[in-house]
């Protein structure tokens, strides 16, 4: 228990975790992600009028804070399959797809309350917002495996980060970057030689990806902060599927 996880250690752990389930992982995503995808798929159909092309651009403007929620799904949906890929097993998709349908909408509520949290704090002068999202960073995590209550689970979220806050916001930026660098190369090094229609797949694809890559960090965060706190193994999580 007194052991420190690292900002590499968990952005080595996730990336290795996400690159075995990339496929399974993304599958599950993209079905979060369908309130979203769905409508930009529809417009993409047919020919490009004024009037499409300013309904995507509207919904491309509205899709971060879309996002913010379904990251924060995805991140529920995703950490069975985490955790049993942490122990060595390999989850397969439709026992990743059932668990994170049976805590669907606790996590979806917790969730809700999480973003709510931020948004007020953001509204409160930015850095209340950006404390808040480091303190509730594992709250749909303890939700899914502790199901200890709505407010259980970000007061359990609480409790986790504290003393490790400053490790969680480096790994924050460490995610954004990685995001704004790819969101940067499709929407701005290749938007300009790809069609409208592929344009919107290829960033599709990688809004899926990303939502995915984050769903696995916080998973893993989750794991270390129960390692350094209370010596919980990954085999012990995971009794909690069993």
């Amino acid at each position: 228990m007194n052991e420190q996880f690292t900002v590499g250690e968990v952005l080595t752990v996730g990336f290795r975790v996400w690159g075995k389930n990339i496929l399974s992982f993304g599958v599950i995503t993209a079905l979060i992600y369908l309130p979203l995808i769905v409508p930009l798929v529809v417009l993409t159909q047919g020919e490009m009028t004024v009037h499409r092309l300013h309904l995507i651009n509207q919904i491309h403007q509205a899709s971060p804070g879309a996002l913010v929620l379904l990251n924060i799904i995805a991140g529920a949906a995703l950490t069975y399959g985490v955790v049993m890929e942490l122990q060595g097993q390999r989850a397969s998709f439709g026992a990743c797809v059932a668990t994170g349908l049976k805590r669907f909408l606790p996590s979806l509520v917790v969730s809700l309350l999480v973003m709510l949290c931020v948004v007020l704090g953001i509204l409160a002068l930015v850095i209340p917002g950006m404390i808040l999202s480091c303190m509730l960073a594992v709250a749909t995590q303890a939700s899914v495996i502790e199901r200890p209550g709505l407010i259980g689970a970000l007061k359990r979220s609480r409790t986790l980060t504290a003393g490790n806050r400053w490790g969680i916001f480096g790994l924050m930026m460490v995610e954004s970057a990685i995001v704004s660098g790819t969101q940067l190369i499709v929407q701005n090094g290749l938007s300009k030689s790809l069609t409208v229609p592929a344009f919107i797949y290829l960033d599709l694809l990688r809004m899926v990806m990303a939502g995915s890559l984050t769903a696995v960090m916080s998973a893993v965060l989750y794991f270390y902060l129960r390692r350094d706190k209370e010596g919980t193994s990954a085999a012990e999580l995971g009794q909690v599927f069993a």
